[in-house]
């Protein structure tokens, strides 16, 4: 874990948000050893001892996914955002995935909760983790309470090979990813800034392609499937109004129409 630290503090600078993947802290594959990977947080408290070089008074805001030892005795897979020498956000994945090579669900509990926060400059957001980001209810959930930036943070392996995909991707899976993340966009007229790790760990290669789309849904700037890569770009507030012109999906959303039907759907 101290290896990672210093490597994400030596790579936060000139910038005012630094985004890592999803469990960059320890690796993905930590198994049996949660238990002992596990750092206690509190929100809003000055961050543990081993997470300080991240979090210093003129350092940028910055999130890192590690292992959280709940107050319930529980490890959760957490992305958390530290800024201003305090931890400013955090947000456990809410479903861990059991499916294909996954195996998360027999070793990390499941978040309950999905809140937006506001970024230093003052922008709107929401934290997801992997697998959340499919589950369109949450990604619904994010831009009706006023998120204008969706960030995720992953660990997508690479899956299926392909020569030279539309995108210039080289696994099949990232093309459903790089779909996923564009329709996302549009659809709400949200920035969404998707960080994948690259590389290999216990015989599994991750997808990288980490890119940031803008709320037209166009690929703004992308990283390659293989090798660290720092993406870097300036968000603009004006994009959103452009985005949401003409279309009015968020405006015309009546969430007193879906609760209603999921009350009745949860109530069968």
């Amino acid at each position: 874990m101290a290896a990672n630290v210093a490597a994400i503090a030596s790579a936060a600078r000139a910038a005012d948000l630094i985004v890592t993947p999803e469990l960059s802290l320890t690796g993905y594959d930590v198994r049996d050893a949660v238990h002992d990977l596990a750092i206690a947080i509190e929100p809003g408290a000055a961050p543990p001892l081993q997470l300080e070089p991240l979090a210093g008074e003129s350092t940028p805001e910055v999130i890192v996914g590690l292992v959280e030892a709940g107050g319930d005795g529980i490890p959760y897979n957490t992305a958390i955002l530290l800024g201003g020498g305090r931890i400013r956000h955090f947000h456990r994945k809410i479903y861990p995935p059991t499916y294909g090579l996954f195996d998360e669900g027999r070793f990390f509990g499941r978040g309950q909760m999905l809140d937006t926060f506001e970024l230093a400059g003052g922008w709107r957001a929401a934290l997801l983790v992997c697998e959340d980001l499919w589950h369109p209810a949450l990604t619904y959930l994010a831009a009706m309470s006023g998120a204008d930036l969706l960030i995720v943070a992953a660990a997508a392996p690479g899956r299926g090979v392909v020569e030279g995909g539309p995108d210039g991707s080289a696994f099949a899976s990232s093309l459903a990813w790089n779909e996923l993340v564009s329709v996302t966009a549009r659809t709400y007229g949200v920035y969404v800034a998707l960080s994948n790790r690259v590389g290999s760990e216990d015989g599994v290669t991750f997808a990288g392609g980490s890119r940031i789309v803008g709320p037209d849904g166009a690929v703004l700037v992308s990283a390659a499937d293989t090798g660290e890569h720092r993406l870097e770009l300036v968000l603009e507030p004006a994009e959103l109004a452009r985005a949401r012109q003409p279309y009015a999906h968020l405006r015309d959303d009546d969430p007193r129409f879906l609760a209603r039907a999921l009350g009745r759907l949860v109530a069968l």
